[in-house]
């Protein structure tokens, strides 16, 4: 969309003249890491990472345009849902299931427990994932707590995710299948 003197308009353009960006969640560390209590409640940072194309700045100055932008729809809360979704499902795929038999995270998935940012946030540390490739992540454990790092379209710079998918079971983490010894 573009605005000249308060006038919106609309241009196609070819895919090469296209802005691309890509929008970046940023949040908190896990709530339940930092103390924070739990609340339905989700600070959110959103940047934009330019991919490829021209910059909107380009497009305001190639179009004589005022104002370049695009739409976006964004839920803080579902798309740490689905952080919390991938991070389990791989979590499974790696360990099985027995782990996570008592698992908060589920509720979480599920819409059940609105406290999303208690267990999903921002990774605060040194980086864990290599920014190449599409998207990278590894499992971790805080004791019997197993975390995961997350870092969807790695190639660009993007971000890594902590989600805390809780302790594992307590026969899991007593067993000689807990990797983590």
């Amino acid at each position: 969309m573009l605005e000249s003197n308060g006038v919106h308009r609309t241009i196609q353009v070819a895919p090469n003249e296209y802005p691309l960006y890509l929008p970046i969640p940023l949040f908190p560390a896990p709530g339940c890491l930092t103390g924070v209590p739990e609340s339905p409640g989700l600070a959110t940072e959103l940047r934009f990472l330019h991919i490829a194309g021209p910059s909107l700045a380009e497009v305001v100055q190639r179009h004589a345009a005022d104002f370049a932008g695009a739409r976006l729809n964004f839920s803080p809360q579902d798309f740490t849902r689905t952080l919390a979704k991938i991070a389990f499902t791989a979590a499974v795929y790696a360990l099985g299931i027995a782990p996570f038999t008592g698992t908060p995270i589920r509720r979480v998935i599920l819409g059940e427990d609105p406290s999303v940012g208690h267990w999903v946030g921002s990774w605060k540390g040194e980086p864990v994932n290599e920014p190449k490739g599409l998207h990278a992540m590894k499992l971790r454990a805080s004791g019997t707590n197993i975390h995961v790092v997350l870092r969807l379209f790695a190639q660009f710079g993007a971000p890594e995710y902590h989600i805390v998918l809780g302790p594992a079971a307590s026969e899991f983490a007593n067993s000689t299948a807990w990797p983590w010894k």
